[in-house]
């Protein structure tokens, strides 16, 4: 028999409930257990089926089971007491909006981000430590379980959460310079009429003639505080020229709306933007100036 004892009632409680149902669940399979729980928050365990060895059964469903149910019971409030404690942000806001992040790394949905892979692992961390030491006869104290024998993934999540708070605050970085790109188009008189971005796997800019401008042209306009893309050649430049030359329309042509720049340049100038598919482009170049 296996005797798992709770400190929280609830959390016992709440697995006995999902055990149940996944005995309930794969009997007809021939899997077959003993559920029960007492008032004193312990939970006992015993496995029933003599036919089949309890570790080519029972055993590796009772340790994925346990896997999802600190997953889903525990890892959002030790996110956040990560964030909290280790990395002293204590407004609740920024706290969620890491947190946010912090559970797209953990799922994989960030796939930008280096060494990202290491994070999908941490249902095989919390994995191993159960079946390693989950016996058919077996007492262990759930709390305590948690905090000695899954470090390992302890210390995956503060990783995680350090990744997340880079990443919140590169993007603090990227709203506070639109919005004071916004500022500064809506204060500074236009330099420019239009101006046509073609994005055709690169980006280029051209004048309100759609000639190609040159780099010497693009280094007249270009504010030096304006330059947000550090350790870029001026000709690979997009953004900071566009806002440099405050123009009064700008027109992109494009077969992906979505990309981030393109996202960026419309985020910036709002309504002062249009956007066409890319193959216009070619009519605009053999209109008549």
């Amino acid at each position: 028999m296996i005797a798992i004892h709770f400190e929280e009632k609830v959390d016992c409680r709440k697995l006995y409930h999902e055990l149940t149902h996944y005995v309930e669940k794969y009997q007809p399979y021939g899997l077959g257990a003993d559920i029960k729980v007492n008032e004193d928050g312990i939970l006992y365990v015993s496995y029933q089926d003599v036919k089949v060895s309890f570790y080519d059964s029972f055993h590796p469903l009772l340790a994925s089971l346990l896997t999802e149910f600190v997953i889903n019971s525990k890892e959002e409030e030790w996110l956040l007491s990560i964030i909290e404690s280790m990395f002293y942000f204590t407004d609740k806001e920024e706290q969620y909006q890491i947190l946010s992040i912090a559970k797209l790394i953990l799922e994989g949905d960030k796939q930008d981000l280096p060494d990202i892979q290491l994070f999908f692992n941490r249902k095989e961390f919390i994995y191993r430590a159960f079946a390693t030491n989950i016996e058919q006869e077996t007492s262990f104290y759930y709390e305590p379980f948690l905090t000695f024998r899954l470090r390992e993934y302890g210390e995956l999540l503060i990783d995680c959460v350090e990744m997340a708070i880079d990443e919140y605050m590169l993007e603090q970085d990227y709203q506070n310079m639109l919005e004071n790109y916004r500022q500064h188009l809506r204060k500074t008189p236009p330099k420019v009429s239009h101006l046509y971005v073609v994005h055709d796997e690169v980006f280029t800019l051209y004048d309100s003639q759609f000639r190609e401008l040159t780099k010497e042209e693009i280094l007249f306009y270009l504010e030096e505080e304006l330059i947000f893309e550090e350790g870029v050649d001026v000709q690979d430049m997009m953004i900071s020229p566009l806002v440099s030359m405050v123009p009064a329309e700008v027109h992109v042509f494009t077969d992906e709306p979505e990309n981030g720049v393109v996202l960026s340049i419309q985020s910036i100038f709002e309504e002062r933007l249009h956007i066409y598919p890319l193959k216009e482009q070619i009519d605009k170049k053999h209109e008549p100036t």
